[in-house]
C-alpha cells in the first residue's frame, strides 16, 4: 500500500529558500559606496519569507490534516532551512559590514 504524500507546496519553499540564498551571498559582498543590499532589506526580507514559510507549514498541515494524506520530510528541512537562513543572514550582513575603523589616518589640509 502506497501512502500519498502532499508535495504541493514544495516549489514555494524551494523559491523562498532560493531568494534567501541569495541575499546570503549578497551579505558576503562587503558593501561599497553604492550599496544597493542594506540592513533594513536584508532584515526585512529574512523576517517576511520566515512569517510566509511559517503561514505556508501550517497551511500545508492543514491540509494534510484535511485529505488525511502523509507529508514529507523534504518540505519539513527546507522549512528548517529557512528559518536558518533567516536568522542567519542579518547576522552575517552585520558581521560582514562592520564600519571600519581607520587606525593612523591623516588629513592634509
Amino acid at each position: 500500500m502506497e501512502l500519498e504524500l502532499f508535495t504541493q507546496f514544495r516549489l514555494v519553499f524551494g523559491i523562498i529558500l532560493a531568494i534567501l540564498l541569495v541575499f546570503l551571498l549578497l551579505s558576503l559582498i562587503p558593501k561599497g559606496q553604492n550599496a544597493i543590499v542594506t540592513f533594513f532589506s536584508v532584515l526585512s526580507i529574512s523576517l517576511s519569507h520566515a512569517v510566509i514559510a511559517t503561514v505556508l507549514l501550517v497551511v500545508e498541515n492543514t491540509f494534510l490534516e484535511d485529505l488525511t494524506l502523509s507529508g514529507d520530510s523534504v518540505t519539513l528541512y527546507m522549512y528548517l532551512g529557512i528559518l536558518a537562513l533567516a536568522l542567519l543572514n542579518p547576522i552575517i550582513y552585520k558581521l560582514r559590514n562592520k564600519p571600519s575603523k581607520k587606525r593612523g589616518s591623516y588629513s592634509f589640509r
